[in-house]
């Protein structure tokens, strides 16, 4: 199992793998925009919460996102297949 970055975005919950699709960056270190999106803290590419895609250069590549259970206060990530 690869590392997770999980986002709570307005009270919404988010998570996806911690490595940026273009370098070798980890986002739970990136910058959380109130777009529902997040910005890799080494070459300012950004990604959509909700499914990975790379919105703006130099990233091309998507990265990899699961959904995130919230049941009685704890988070769960769901990695079925992983």
């Amino acid at each position: 199992i690869e590392a997770l970055a999980v986002f709570n975005n307005g009270g919404e919950f988010f998570a996806m793998n911690d490595k940026c699709s273009h370098g070798n960056a980890s986002m739970s270190e990136g910058y959380l925009e109130d777009d529902g999106t997040v910005e890799c803290p080494l070459h300012s590419a950004r990604f959509c919460l909700k499914t990975g895609e790379a919105l703006c250069l130099p990233a091309t590549d998507p990265i990899k996102t699961f959904p995130v259970i919230v049941e009685d206060g704890q988070l769960f990530v769901e990695m079925a297949g992983e």
